[in-house]
């Protein structure tokens, strides 16, 4: 099944076959999701209990799955990336670190990511 949407969605974002015979033509990979970086995609009490699970679940649908594209309940759209979550939260580039040395948590995140204190401010 996996090895199927793969095939099919390389399929669909490398070419598509014109009706007319005429050759093959270069279709646009679909760009991400405009990020309303006004409000966090949901409410503070959820996130600070529930983000890990959601970040492992768009984990799971973006890079399994293709699906790469949040949808709120109220209909805002979201990238489904940790550059979502740092473009409001890079302000304090400490934001991650601290809240997880304070729950004495140590995250896999940053095993494939850079953390945001590796970055450097622009």
């Amino acid at each position: 099944m996996l090895f199927c949407g793969a095939a099919l969605a390389a399929l669909v974002t490398i070419t598509a076959l014109r009706l007319d015979g005429g050759g093959a033509e270069t279709v646009p990979a679909a760009g991400p999701a405009a990020v309303d970086s006004t409000v966090c995609i949901a409410p503070t009490e959820y996130m600070r209990s529930h983000h890990m699970k959601m970040l492992d679940k768009w984990r799971d649908e973006a890079v399994r799955e293709g699906e790469r594209t949040h949808v709120t309940p109220d209909g805002r759209r979201f990238e489904k990336s940790l550059k979502t979550c740092l473009g409001c939260h890079s302000n304090n580039r400490m934001f991650c670190y601290m809240c997880h040395l304070y729950a004495n948590v140590k995250p896999t995140c940053w095993n494939c990511h850079l953390s945001p204190i590796e970055i450097p401010p622009q």
